[in-house]
């Protein structure tokens, strides 16, 4: 337990209170409870330093307190006795300073938060003192020396300020009383009267300190509602900010639902269109055959025709004399030239009409390569290329097909068309030059793009890709 003694320590012009020191030949302790938190000062050295003290000789008490605490600077006890002999020599700056760092260091000690208010007190600090009193009253409520000596402070205020209201205003008579009575309870009148004094500002002091208690509660209580109305705006703001990105991303997803319904649309209607160019590119072919069987007929036919002015030449020159076998066979070297022109005409419209159906093949082709692009139908897309496609970055083949469908599938809507397409036939290879317009995004180009194709298993494939010219 803590043994020490409580010394009246004079304010010149002011009331008592009590600071607290260590007694001069008992042991100072700090309870059980500490005796392993903090290290003990030598017995021998409190006891010397103690009876310096009660002897009157505070500046050797001053010297042997900070030789010690030179090897022991972070002793409780002589360092609590260092800021005693420093409010005993009126150095009460360097005996705040003391008892301060004490209550930072040890803030469950309320002795320290004591002598700290006496202190204060001393210099006309009484607010301070008080606030510091009640910090000690609330490390120890038992602690009876900081409830006295907060008593006593509050009569002194009192007092002061019943003094002040009779200097502004002598003619209120009704303060004498007040005055006399507060005077009364001073620690100077001893006797009987001090302690019924020391009793009802102990008595004040628990009720002030119960009431500022209560308050506090009060207060505890409405920052308890205080914090819950908030939490509970913020859950309420939550929620609507989660309501908030739930609509946003309906109307996200209903956006997605209807571009991906437009892309289907475009690339039904798309498909279509390749559908007619395909109808139209066999309608073409069906015409080119029958023409080319006309061309046939008619080649027969004057091959046939040819035969019987053969014939006939050689009938004539049998029946006629030799002077008319140069007349017979003008007339058939005449015949066959007529027939010549006629097989030879038939054979070249035959060579345009096939031209122009592998040109049309070509054009549904580049068409449909395109409309697999925008419609991200990766299958029909690479499909339209050759398995001798040589990509222009020099990858292989099947690392270029990986790059193309990360770059094309889960994009948004991709717009692909060709304009100002040329296509030229050459036997089984073609080539289609066109101008290329490409959006998806915020991404626009238009550029110029050359295809060289070959017929495969009779579909056109691509066998390079070259942009610019």
């Amino acid at each position: 337990m803590l043994i020490s003694s409580r010394v009246p320590s004079r304010v010149p012009g002011r009331t008592y209170l009590r600071i607290a020191r260590p007694v001069a030949i008992a042991a100072f302790s700090l309870g059980a409870a500490l005796c392993g938190a903090f290290a003990h000062a030598s017995q021998e050295a409190v006891d010397e330093v103690s009876r310096l003290l009660e002897q009157g000789k505070a500046p050797q008490a001053a010297k042997q307190a900070e030789a010690y605490l030179k090897q022991n600077p972070a002793d409780v006890q002589m360092r609590f006795l260092q800021g005693v002999i420093a409010a005993e020599q009126r150095q009460n700056a360097q005996a705040i300073k003391i008892f301060t760092a004490l209550t930072r260091d040890y803030p469950s000690l309320p002795e320290p938060y004591n002598n700290l208010a006496v202190l204060y007190a001393a210099e006309g600090q009484e607010r301070k003192a008080s606030e510091v009193l009640e910090q000690a009253i609330r490390t120890n409520p038992s602690y009876a020396t900081a409830h006295e000596n907060l008593g006593d402070l509050y009569a002194r205020m009192a007092s002061d300020a019943y003094a002040k209201a009779l200097q502004l205003d002598g003619s209120r008579q009704a303060i004498q009383p007040k005055l006399a009575l507060i005077t009364q309870i001073f620690p100077k009148q001893g006797g009987a009267q001090v302690k019924t004094a020391q009793a009802t500002a102990t008595a004040a002091s628990t009720k002030v300190a119960d009431a500022k208690a209560a308050q506090a509660r009060e207060a505890d209580a409405k920052l308890a509602e205080t914090r819950a109305a908030e939490a509970k705006a913020a859950e309420a703001k939550a929620a609507e900010f989660k309501a908030a990105e739930v609509k946003a991303a309906d109307a996200k997803a209903a956006q997605a639902k209807a571009a991906e319904a437009k892309a289907a649309e475009a690339k039904a209607a798309e498909a279509k269109a390749a559908e007619a160019k395909l109808a139209q590119a066999k309608a073409a072919e069906a015409k080119a055959a029958e023409a080319k069987l006309a061309q046939e007929k008619a080649a027969r036919a004057a091959q046939d025709k040819a035969r019987a002015a053969e014939d006939a030449r050689q009938a004539a020159a049998k029946a006629a004399a030799p002077a008319t076998a140069a007349a017979a066979t003008a007339a058939a070297a005449t015949a066959v030239a007529a027939a010549e022109p006629a097989k030879a005409a038939p054979a070249v419209d035959e060579k345009k009409a096939a031209q122009s159906a592998a040109a049309q093949e070509v054009e549904a082709a580049v068409k449909a390569w395109s409309t697999a692009w925008a419609g991200q139908d990766m299958d029909r897309y690479l499909d339209a290329y050759s398995d001798h496609f040589s990509p222009a970055d020099g990858s292989s083949l099947a690392k270029w097909k990986e790059q193309r469908r990360q770059r094309i599938v889960g994009r948004t809507a991709i717009v692909v068309n060709v304009r100002d397409l040329k296509v030229t036939v050459d036997g089984d290879k073609a080539t289609a030059q066109f101008r290329q317009y490409y959006a998806s995004g915020a991404l626009k180009t238009t550029t110029r793009k050359t295809l060289r194709m070959q017929r495969e298993k009779g579909q056109w494939r691509i066998t390079h890709e070259g942009t610019g010219s």
